[in-house]
């Protein structure tokens, strides 16, 4: 039976604990959330969720109260804006050989190591989003009904983007590597075949359009290291892209390598997409995930991009700041929250398939897992799926994974469709 509506219910945050009728009462430690970067799991809280132990890295450790409204010791907001502001990627010099913050330094690979890649608090089981439900439910408790978000009127959402490193067939490349291999007749279809590059992307519109939806493809518009593979964006690309935008689907940018914190390359870049698309991009996505705080957010706040879907750990599915849930990015040198939303990438082809050599059947049990953390959080789940990179027929196969990806989501009631239709309906709500 749930308790009567009640108009006097409070939310009271203080720096000392507070026991008072019909509020719920948070004890936070700025202070104590700035120096938490690095945690050791002896150490850290623990917040009982659906019969399950959540880790509060920010706080005494101990068990929290079982009801808020005697206040709570635990600083559970403070570990929310522990994830979503990545402070322990601030706090963490480690850095991978293109300048990420590695997965294995992190907290979520520590309790994976320590209890498993289903405890809670992993990668793929997001913490934050384990909060959010204990809020609800507490609130609930003062008669304060929390209405869960929709995503174009489903419970749920499955954002489905593509990045598109390479694009030109390669045909002269491939016809010396095939040659050197001893493979004359592969040497040939290489050389004079069609741009499997270009049908691999066509497969992949058509994927979405045979299901009735959209999806974000990231196109590059400039190569500055050898990280980046070139292709013209102008001609009869420049002609596709703008169909593909007349039909809904949203393009965003790709930057190259070097642009993630090189401001004269993002903008030239950014300005030869608009002259093609006609308006500037506003969704972005860097190349290899690159992402160098507080300057790339800046820099794509400053060009007015709208939307990241960067953070994301190229090692492993999953959510890196523990949501599901697409948020505004938190500027932490500046101390202020920025307008650039951040929707979680959640499971890429390349990790699945390249990174951790999974079977096809594997990556699928991976990619569910992922997807289904998501559902029972009510967020979005933002799958990464490349066009052909290499060997025709994998990717044949990788994309077999994927039908079965969208096939799940659909049978399990999820909007399908671009990262852009995924975002909040009121953001001012959502802030």
């Amino acid at each position: 039976m749930s308790p009567a509506r009640r108009d006097d219910a409070q939310i009271v945050v203080a720096a000392e604990p507070c026991v008072v009728s019909s509020r719920l009462c948070f004890r936070v430690d700025p202070e104590a959330v700035c120096t938490s970067g690095r945690v050791e799991l002896a150490d850290l809280a623990g917040l009982e969720v659906g019969g399950e132990r959540w880790p509060l890295p920010v706080g005494p450790a101990g068990e929290p109260a079982a009801d808020p409204s005697g206040g709570i010791d635990a600083d559970v907001l403070g570990s929310a804006f522990w994830w979503l502001a990545g402070v322990q990627e601030h706090a963490t010099v480690e850095r991978d050989h293109h300048g990420r913050f590695p997965y294995a330094v992190s907290l979520q690979a520590g309790l994976a190591t320590a209890y498993g890649n289903e405890a809670p608090g992993t990668a793929r089981r997001p913490a934050v989003d384990a909060y959010r439900q204990w809020l609800a439910d507490a609130l609930r408790q003062l008669a304060v009904e929390i209405p869960g978000r929709s995503w174009g009127g489903a419970p749920w959402a499955l954002a489905l983007t593509h990045d598109v490193d390479a694009l030109d067939a390669g045909r002269l490349r491939g016809l010396v590597g095939e040659t050197r291999r001893g493979r004359p007749i592969e040497a040939l279809r290489r050389a004079a075949g069609p741009n499997e590059r270009r049908a691999s992307l066509e497969a992949l519109i058509e994927l979405a359009k045979q299901r009735g939806v959209r999806s974000t493809v990231f196109v590059k518009a400039g190569a500055s290291t050898p990280q980046d593979v070139p292709y013209r964006l102008g001609g009869r690309t420049g002609i596709r892209l703008r169909e593909l935008a007349a039909e809904g689907f949203e393009i965003g940018l790709h930057p190259s390598y070097a642009a993630a914190d090189h401001p004269r390359q993002l903008e030239t870049e950014h300005v030869r997409l608009a002259a093609v698309l006609g308006a500037r991009a506003t969704t972005v996505r860097t190349h290899f995930l690159r992402w160098f705080d507080p300057l790339t957010p800046r820099l794509m706040e400053t060009h007015g991009f709208q939307i990241d879907s960067s953070l994301g750990f190229s090692e492993t599915p999953g959510f890196r700041r523990g949501t599901s849930h697409p948020f505004r990015l938190y500027d932490l040198h500046a101390d202020r929250v920025t307008d650039l939303w951040e929707m979680p990438l959640a499971v890429m082809d390349t990790t699945l398939f390249d990174h951790q050599g999974l079977s096809d059947a594997d990556a699928l049990a991976q990619a569910l897992a992922v997807c289904e953390a998501a559902q029972r959080a009510g967020g979005v789940a933002v799958v990464l799926w490349h066009n052909l990179l290499g060997d025709a027929k994998a990717w044949t196969r990788r994309l077999d994974v994927l039908h079965q990806i969208l096939d799940h989501a659909k049978g399990h009631g999820a909007h399908i469709g671009s990262l852009a239709s995924c975002l909040p309906a009121s953001p001012v709500l959502d802030r």
